[in-house]
């Protein structure tokens, strides 16, 4: 009887260890936050890490596919959340987490995107 109490108090500790890291990808706090106009400047050392973006949407076209648009050719794939997308509209002010995937003039990716909650702190980087 002890063996086995003992056995699933380890088994409990491993499992919520495993979940946590899980809990931290997906809530964890971005690596680095910027404004629209500087993620192609500053966001390259950001590659494959959760970054916040502030930015406009220019272009929510195809909102059922979860792709929103932003300026300077930001692309935010909403694809595993569409009705976010569906929320926002041409003009909206959004702040965006995600997984920055492409990083370069015109071409800039974010994948696995979430809206952030406009009131969490920002401190875009410069």
């Amino acid at each position: 009887m002890k063996i086995t109490l003992l056995m699933m108090s380890f088994l409990i500790l491993v499992s919520l260890s495993v979940g946590c890291q899980a809990l931290k990808m997906d809530y964890g706090e971005p690596a680095a936050q910027f404004l629209e106009k500087d993620v192609a400047a500053l966001g390259q050392k950001y590659l494959g890490k959760k970054i916040t973006i502030k930015g406009t949407v220019i272009d929510v076209s195809n909102p059922q596919a979860g792709w929103i648009h932003l300026g300077n050719g930001i692309r935010c794939d909403f694809s595993r959340l569409p009705a976010m997308a569906q929320s926002k509209k041409p003009g909206d002010i959004c702040f965006i987490d995600g997984i920055l995937k492409e990083c370069e003039e015109g071409n800039i990716l974010l994948e696995s995107a979430m809206l952030r909650d406009p009131t969490a702190p920002f401190s875009p980087e410069r």
